[in-house]
């Protein structure tokens, strides 16, 4: 039986998902900056950037928000997300959300949603997300941006992230 090909952080070639977990020192980097989150709807049990959490088996799009959250959506369908983010806030459920989102400005959900209703941090460099194995993976394809979704509409640091 021939063996299967492997790239270099070690997935079958060809394997996709959007199941990339986030650097822990970019968390704490916001954790430090903004203190710690009361909810993260994207996650798993390994994962999890907050106490309460939600994964995809409760689906945190139709579950209610609270406090200040973390979200780092899947990247194939970040829309949903930023809308859900907008709505929670606006409704007084959630009073800060901190969306991690692909650096994707010519998107239509960049422009109708994040230009419209977040505050946006470029991140300088690439983050390098955590793969199937728990390790950080080799080439990054593409930048990040922070987005804030916030009830009270406090400046902050617009600076890039040096980590």
């Amino acid at each position: 039986m021939p063996r299967q090909s492997r790239s270099r952080d070690g997935a079958p070639v060809g394997w996709t998902t959007d199941d990339w977990a986030t650097p822990p020192e970019f968390v704490a980097a916001l954790v430090r900056e903004f203190g710690p989150f009361d909810l993260d709807p994207c996650a798993t049990d390994a994962t999890a950037k907050a106490d309460a959490y939600f994964t995809l088996a409760e689906d945190g799009l139709v579950q209610p928000w609270f406090g200040q959250v973390f979200v780092n959506p899947p990247y194939s369908a970040p829309a949903p997300w930023i809308e859900k983010a907008i709505r929670e806030v606006d409704e007084g459920r959630a009073s800060r959300v901190f969306l991690l989102l692909p650096n994707a400005t010519d998107s239509r959900w960049f422009h109708e949603q994040v230009l419209r209703c977040c505050k946006v941090r470029f991140l300088r460099g690439r983050l390098r997300f955590h793969g199937w194995m728990g390790t950080p993976i080799g080439s990054p394809r593409a930048g990040n941006i922070l987005a804030l979704v916030s009830a009270v509409r406090e400046d902050y640091d617009l600076r890039s992230f040096h980590l």
